[in-house]
């Protein structure tokens, strides 16, 4: 196994194979992180760590943040990998399409995103 323990998904501690959803809950992680400047998921060890990953209790980000975007951290936090969104769901959420609309014009957006699911 390879990669930092607090970004690791419940399945991957429970020993099912890896997949795609595991990287979304480290997307997850890492926007909890950035927000609330601590990891969603602490302990003094790799074992309570662990356990508290797959029992997938974290403390809520602060209501200053915005519903949708606190409701994005929830939809990649999901401890059932099968309920997480695809990453071509999460580049169209409103919260999303909106940041990047706000910080690029539109034919950089374009350049950028020209090949994802972005480009109309």
């Amino acid at each position: 196994m390879v990669g930092t323990p607090y970004y690791i998904s419940p399945e991957l501690i429970e020993g099912k194979p890896y997949a795609m959803a595991s990287d979304i809950w480290s997307i997850g992680v890492i926007l909890y992180e950035l927000c609330s400047l601590k990891p969603p998921f602490n302990a003094e060890s790799l074992h309570f760590l662990a356990l508290k990953i797959v029992k997938g209790q974290y403390p809520p980000l602060p209501s200053h943040y915005s519903r949708e975007l606190r409701n994005l951290v929830g939809m990649l936090l999901q401890t059932e990998q099968r309920r997480r969104p695809f990453i071509h769901e999460i580049l169209k959420l409103p919260v999303i399409v909106n940041r990047i609309k706000g910080f690029l014009t539109e034919s950089i957006r374009h350049s950028e995103f020209a090949h994802t699911i972005l480009h109309r």
